[in-house]
């Protein structure tokens, strides 16, 4: 009986989708089944629309899957003549550094000769064009199809943030990785993932299923563990493990002195206020990224490209590469104004993305270690309808690590801010360093007002994004985008200052 990708391949469907409202006559039609709607009820739909094939995990499916996200996801590498087996793909997956280590990457790539994709939290980029990120990692049919554009445009290589959403929804179930990497696992998402344990197996699919497949597509890949993370050395161990994964190159490494014959080690980066440097094995580099969670970011990007051997990176790619990366977008990321690039007579302003613990506390630590004898002014605020045990957590460390912190709205959604603020609030008891304002715009200004020259500022939690989600005003359970960039407020901010000064 011929499978449903035999009738993929025979029918010619004019488009793949699992969005009823996508259907158009001769398309195929997948039902897949979502938090709030199953697919499975518009399969008559669909057909009376159009669609010339449906594929579900029930009647009244033409065919019946196991798996329907899985099937999708087949279906679509298939619609776009698998354009990941003859690109080299490089997969990064964990709770932070995902961005900084493709954007480092991306840099070593061009320097080598390659022309770059690059899918990921800030945005889509290849050959002069940037799209607009819909979330970390698209889904299947999306993502099949900006391969097959990056791959018909020339591009050699894509280096992609693989979420964890992404894996245990199957969205890169048939991509080929040459190379993917594990960066670390702190709580996030447990609005999405059980438990901790549902989150670390999530990630274990790319170094498990995903690399089965690239291996079945002829590859040789490689995969990288960061094992300052326990998670990273139990990652390694549980590929090790699998006999049918015997032939992926594994690399481990890490920054701690600890950690005894690891393949690579940066026991020997020095860090400072210009940045990383030092050797890496047999390298000598240089990064003007900043503070130990970046030297880790420049670890896991070297660990990435040297396990290759499809395309092998020259160490002069790799040094080139690295030191030529000035600066991610929303990763600690100077707010400059162009008629004072030196900053005289105002404060430091960053504006970074860090909206976890963990993150948080690793850039409140890099500032506070090269501030010296200034003060550290902090402005950040949770997320609403995600996760709130992290809230107090962080409260607490702001209030642990810098001088003063203002404690606002993030992206409040359909939560009221005040209320979010109360639970932040629950982390700093004992504390009395903090000022509670639910304006973001009201806390920048007050927070850089206050500010002296050559004090530091950090605008933490929403980095790139130039936009706030709140709760639509005429619908109060939907919510709605309004533009809103810390950078522009900062800098807004800053002129202010610069005047009355």
């Amino acid at each position: 009986m011929p499978s449903f990708l035999d009738r993929i391949r025979s029918l010619k469907p004019t488009r793949i989708t699992s969005d009823s409202r996508e259907v158009i006559p001769g398309c195929a039609f997948f039902a897949v089944s979502g938090l709030t709607q199953d697919g499975h009820q518009f399969i008559s739909t669909a057909k009376a629309q159009g669609a010339i094939l449906t594929v579900g995990e029930k009647l009244p499916a033409d065919f019946v899957v196991p798996d329907s996200r899985l099937a999708l996801a087949q279906a679509a590498a298939e619609f776009h003549q698998n354009p990941t087996h003859g690109m080299l793909v490089f997969g990064v997956t964990g709770t932070s550094g995902k961005t900084t280590t493709t954007y480092l990457i991306e840099s070593i790539l061009k320097a080598a000769g390659h022309k770059v994709g690059v899918i990921g939290t800030v945005n889509f980029r290849f050959d002069g064009k940037i799209l607009p990120s819909t979330h970390t990692t698209p889904g299947p049919v999306e993502l099949q199809a900006l391969l097959a554009q990056m791959k018909a445009s020339g591009c050699t290589a894509v280096v992609m943030e693989v979420s964890s959403h992404a894996l245990k929804q199957h969205r890169v179930a048939c991509i080929a990785f040459d190379s993917v990497v594990f960066t670390n696992l702190s709580p996030e998402h447990l609005d999405f993932h059980t438990d901790m344990e549902d989150y670390y197996q999530s990630k274990l699919l790319l170094f498990t299923d995903c690399l089965q497949y690239s291996l079945n597509a002829g590859k040789t890949p490689a995969a990288a563990f960061n094992c300052d993370d326990p998670a990273g050395e139990r990652m390694a161990e549980d590929l090790r493990k699998i006999p049918a994964l015997a032939k992926v190159t594994r690399t481990r490494f890490g920054m701690n002195l600890g950690i005894e014959q690891v393949e690579l080690s940066g026991k020997a980066l020095n860090l400072s206020q210009k940045g990383v440097a030092g050797t890496l094995g047999d390298l000598y580099i240089y990064s003007p990224l900043v503070g130990r969670f970046n030297a880790s970011n420049v670890l896991t990007a070297v660990a990435s490209v040297r396990g290759v051997s499809a395309s092998p990176i020259n160490s002069h790619a790799i040094e080139k590469g690295l030191a030529s990366l000035l600066c991610v977008p929303g990763r600690l990321e100077p707010v400059i104004l162009p008629e004072n690039p030196t900053n005289a007579a105002l404060p430091h302003v960053l504006v970074d993305y860090a909206h976890k613990p963990d993150a948080l506390k690793n850039v409140l630590q890099t500032l506070h270690e090269i501030r010296g004898s200034h003060r550290l002014l902090t402005v950040f605020g949770c997320g609403g309808d995600r996760d709130r045990q992290k809230r107090a957590v962080m409260g607490r460390t702001a209030c642990e690590i810098s001088d003063h912190v203002w404690v606002t709205s993030d992206n409040p959604r359909t939560e009221d801010p005040n209320a979010i603020i109360q639970e932040i609030l629950s982390g700093t008891v004992g504390y009395t360093n903090f000022t509670t304002e639910s304006d973001r715009r009201k806390a920048i200004f007050s927070a850089i007002n206050e500010a002296k020259q050559g004090d530091w500022v950090l605008i933490a939690g929403k980095g790139h994004e130039d936009y706030q989600i709140i709760a639509d005003p005429l619908k109060p359970s939907q919510t709605v985008k309004i533009h809103f960039d810390d950078r522009e407020v900062s800098a807004e901010a800053l002129r202010q200052k610069a005047r009355v000064t």
